[in-house]
């Protein structure tokens, strides 16, 4: 009897401490998903929305490119030497930079990413050297050379830097991945088996953002009124911010320049 006993005791404190737990995780669980969609960007119309434009200038003297000597499949690199971080100024004007509106919650349709945003390897290169990626997007990534590549990116974070992730690639492959930044928006992309193949991304968290031509201008349309960060970020010379401030419907010009 006492056995029996015990054993009812046993069952119903196990079943408590079930309960108890579950009193617990439970809230836990619903307070994690609140705070992941309290964080992601949400689509919703916007009247008389704002607009910021502007230019990024460069003023001095332009920084020179890194040239690298190519030891490992030259056939495929087509060369001898590789020039990495080249900055691109054309008159002053600083081309390749992102201007960006930081923590946007909600607003304007996401825009389409040219070739849905995918990265080529292609003669021993990630095409295009830079470009912008969406937040919470797998990326197709595409190897077509004939020799096997090792992606390796890394979330910058001033001048330390994140793994994201480390994977090889066949050749003529295809894989997909996310950028999952934590910090910045800023990566960099290497090749653990070619040391001259570099590119730069740029996480776009929200859609209000802008790539800079050769004519170093910008423009940001549909924009809520608010009060916001603006920067710009170059994955050569560095970032700029400022603070801005705009109403319905109006037309704000912000300009940012570069010195050396």
């Amino acid at each position: 009897m006492r056995k029996k006993g015990m054993k009812h005791t046993l069952r119903f404190l196990l079943f408590l401490l079930t309960i108890i737990s579950l009193l617990f995780v439970i809230p836990s669980s619903w307070t994690a998903q609140s705070a992941t969609k309290a964080k992601t960007y949400k689509v919703k119309p916007v009247k008389n929305g704002a607009a910021i434009s502007g230019t990024v200038f460069f003023k001095g003297q332009v920084p020179k490119p890194k040239v690298l000597t190519i030891v490992k499949d030259k056939e495929v690199a087509n060369a001898d030497t590789r020039e990495v971080d080249v900055v691109v100024v054309n008159d002053v004007h600083l081309a390749e930079a992102v201007v960006y509106l930081a923590k946007v919650k909600a607003g304007k349709e996401w825009p389409e990413l040219t070739e849905n945003g995918m990265i080529v390897q292609r003669g021993a290169r990630f095409l295009p050297k830079s470009r912008v990626v969406h937040k919470g997007v797998r990326v197709e990534i595409k190897n077509m050379d004939p020799i096997m590549h090792n992606i390796h990116s890394y979330e910058q974070i001033g001048r330390a830097r994140r793994t994201l992730f480390n994977r090889g690639q066949p050749q003529n492959s295809r894989i997909k991945m996310e950028f999952k930044v934590k910090k910045t928006p800023f990566v960099k992309l290497e090749c653990d088996k070619h040391d001259y193949m570099h590119g730069y991304l740029f996480v776009a968290s929200n859609p209000y953002y802008s790539v800079t031509g050769k004519d170093g201008a910008f423009s940001i349309t549909e924009i809520p009124p608010g009060t916001y960060t603006l920067s710009v970020w170059h994955p050569v010379i560095g970032k700029k911010k400022t603070k801005i401030t705009v109403t319905a419907g109006q037309r704000v010009t912000n300009d940012f320049t570069f010195e050396k």
